[in-house]
């Protein structure tokens, strides 16, 4: 088995017949240094995989976990992941990628928005409030709850945080690359940026990958301060029952106060 690597890619190349993870956790651990925003696994070049070699990608999720690392696999060979699903746990949870770019487009998109969101004045410390922007209830319905959160913010003299949930299905990992999504994710903060830096309201962004939306924000919840919640609604009329069973579950699993928005038809 051979390492290389360049930029912010990892390249294995030849038979991977043992656990090899040692010496690729160490080129990882470098170039996550000098690349924050992520490293790829390019396997391309594997031309065998055994059981035993497949392990390597065991002790590779393991880290990711652990480390909450930003690390895709991508370009695995068909023949290699039919040996790597033979692993408990790894076929299931293994994020690839078909290609390095679109494994570099999911990095980069993810990455992006967290340092562009992140606020270049003062805290307030008031709790927050989050405004959610959820993928797929379209920019109507995001702009309606973009500018009710606004005016919170305004009269509680408090900031925004952004969070816009790119719902995973569960048959997916949760890491794995989902290039659709994360192309309307990135529109819909980058509408919430030029939305808020013209109000000149203090505002953050975040990316959270998630089996649905009320679980997703809990999870937020239980590191920021939040004092009321935004949530736009499908302003689809057939889907009422979406909307029912959305706002359920939010109600059911978050404390603070919560907005339901729909926009105005």
């Amino acid at each position: 088995m051979i390492v290389e690597s360049y930029e912010d890619v990892i390249v294995l190349s030849g038979a991977l017949r043992s656990n090899f993870w040692d010496t690729i956790h160490t080129a990882i651990s470098l170039l996550l240094k000098r690349h924050p925003s992520g490293v790829i696994v390019d396997c391309s070049g594997i031309t065998e995989c055994t059981p035993a070699g497949a392990e390597t990608f065991r002790d590779a999720m393991e880290y990711i976990e652990e480390h909450d690392a930003r690390i895709i696999v991508a370009a695995v060979p068909a023949a290699v992941m039919e040996v790597i699903k033979s692993v408990p746990h790894v076929r299931s949870q293994l994020a690839v990628a078909p290609s390095v770019e679109v494994a570099r487009k999911s990095l980069d998109i993810l990455y992006h928005h967290e340092e562009e969101g992140k606020p270049k004045r003062k805290h307030s410390s008031n709790p927050k409030i989050l405004v959610c922007l959820a993928t797929g209830t379209g920019d109507e319905s995001d702009d309606a709850a973009m500018r009710l959160g606004s005016l919170l913010a305004t009269a509680l003299e408090t900031e925004i945080i952004l969070v816009c949930v790119l719902i995973v299905p569960r048959e997916l990992p949760l890491q794995a690359p989902m290039a659709k999504q994360e192309e309307s994710t990135s529109r819909a903060i980058g509408r919430a940026h030029a939305f808020y830096d013209g109000k000149d309201l203090l505002h953050e962004a975040k990316v959270e990958r998630g089996r649905d939306i009320a679980s997703t924000l809990a999870g937020v919840m239980e590191e920021v301060a939040v004092s009321h919640v935004v949530l736009p609604l499908n302003d689809d009329e057939l889907d009422h029952e979406i909307n029912a069973k959305m706002i359920r579950a939010v109600l059911g699993k978050l404390n603070s106060e919560v907005v339901f928005v729909r926009n105005a038809v």
